[in-house]
C-alpha cells in the first residue's frame, strides 16, 4: 500500500514558518501525567497492557510469577498522547471555511502528534471500528506517524457500527497507563460527551477536545451527505431554521463548556488549516493558566 507523503511534508513546511514566530515546546508545562519511558534507569515491573512494548518483557520474571511482566524505565519527561478522533459519514461535511472535515481532523492530529512528537512523546490514535475500537499503539517517528494519518484519512468519514463514547470506554479500559487525550470531533459529537464520560477521563487523564467547526445548514450550497443532493431552497434559505440552528449550536457548545471546566478541561474550535498550530498552542496555554471549559 503506498502512502501519500504529502501529509508529513505539509506539516513540517506549516510548522518551521510558525516556530520563526513563537516556540512550538507545547508540552512544557505542569501536566498531571505519570511521565515514564524508555531510558538506562530501570524503575519497576508491571503486569502487561495493551500498548505496552513487547520488547520489555521480562521473560524470567513472568515464568516466575505466572504473569506477564514488563519493564519500566524512568525518564525525565516521555508523554504519551493518545488522539480519540470520531469517524462517520458525517465527516463529509465541511466546515463554515469551506473545508472537509475529515480531512481537517486528519491534518489537526497529523499536526498536534507531529509537534508532541518533537518534544519527546509517543503518540497514538483510536477511532471507531466497525464492531470495536480501531487502537494503534504509542511510538514515536515520523513513519509511525504518517502510517496513522494515511490509516484515518482511508477510514474517517466511512459508515462504522461503533460510537464515539463506546472507544473512549474501550481506550480506557485496556490502556492502563496515564495519557493525555484529544479528542476530535464534531458538533455531533459534542453533544454526546456528558458529565460521566468527561470525568472518567479526567480522573486519570490530560483532556483537550477539538471540536471540528461545522458548516450550517442554510445557505447557497447547502449538500445533504447522506441523501447525495442539493437541499431544498425554501429550507436552505429559511431564517427560522438558521436562528434554531444557531441556538442549539449555542446551547451545545455552552453545555459543553461548562462539563469541561468542571473537569478541569479544555476545549477549541477550528474550522480551517491555518487555525491548527496557533489554537493548539492557545488551548495548552490555557490549560497551563487554569482557564478550563
Amino acid at each position: 500500500m503506498m502512502i501519500d507523503y504529502e501529509y508529513l511534508s505539509r506539516i513540517r513546511r506549516a510548522v518551521a514558518l510558525y516556530t520563526k514566530r513563537k516556540t512550538s515546546n507545547i508540552l512544557d508545562g505542569d501536566f498531571h501525567s505519570l511521565h515514564r519511558g524508555r531510558s538506562m534507569e530501570f524503575d519497576d515491573l508491571k503486569e502487561y497492557a495493551y500498548g505496552d512494548d513487547v520488547h520489555d518483557i521480562d521473560w524470567k520474571s513472568s515464568s516466575r510469577m505466572g504473569t506477564i511482566l514488563v519493564r519500566r524505565y524512568m525518564t525525565d519527561r516521555r508523554h504519551n498522547v493518545m488522539f480519540i478522533c470520531d469517524r462517520g459519514p458525517g465527516l463529509l461535511g465541511d466546515t463554515t471555511r469551506g473545508e472537509n472535515k475529515c480531512r481537517l481532523i486528519s491534518m489537526t492530529f497529523g499536526t498536534v502528534a507531529y509537534l508532541c512528537g518533537r518534544n519527546g512523546a509517543d503518540v497514538a490514535i483510536a477511532y471507531p471500528g466497525e464492531r470495536s475500537a480501531t487502537v494503534s499503539l504509542f511510538k514515536s517517528g515520523s513513519d509511525h506517524l504518517e502510517r496513522l494519518m494515511y490509516d484515518y484519512a482511508q477510514r474517517g468519514a466511512t459508515e462504522c457500527g461503533y460510537s464515539l463514547t463506546d472507544t473512549v470506554k474501550e481506550v480506557l479500559d485496556t490502556i492502563h497507563k496515564r495519557m493525555i487525550i484529544f479528542i476530535m470531533t464534531d458538533m455531533e459529537g459534542l453533544s454526546k460527551l456528558d458529565e460521566g464520560i468527561v470525568s472518567s477521563i479526567t480522573r486519570e487523564h490530560d483532556l483537550f477536545v477539538v471540536n471540528i467547526d461545522d458548516a450550517y445548514l442554510t445557505g447557497d450550497n447547502v449538500f445533504d451527505s447522506e441523501r447525495s443532493r442539493y437541499e431544498r431552497f425554501f429550507l436552505s434559505h429559511s431564517r427560522r431554521l438558521y436562528q434554531e440552528e444557531v441556538r442549539i449550536r449555542s446551547s451545545i457548545l455552552e453545555n459543553t463548556s461548562e462539563i469541561l471546566k468542571r473537569n478541569k478541561a479544555v476545549m477549541c474550535t477550528i474550522s480551517c488549516e491555518e487555525e491548527i498550530i496557533d489554537s493548539t498552542i492557545a488551548l495548552f496555554e490555557r490549560y497551563r493558566n487554569g482557564n478550563f471549559g
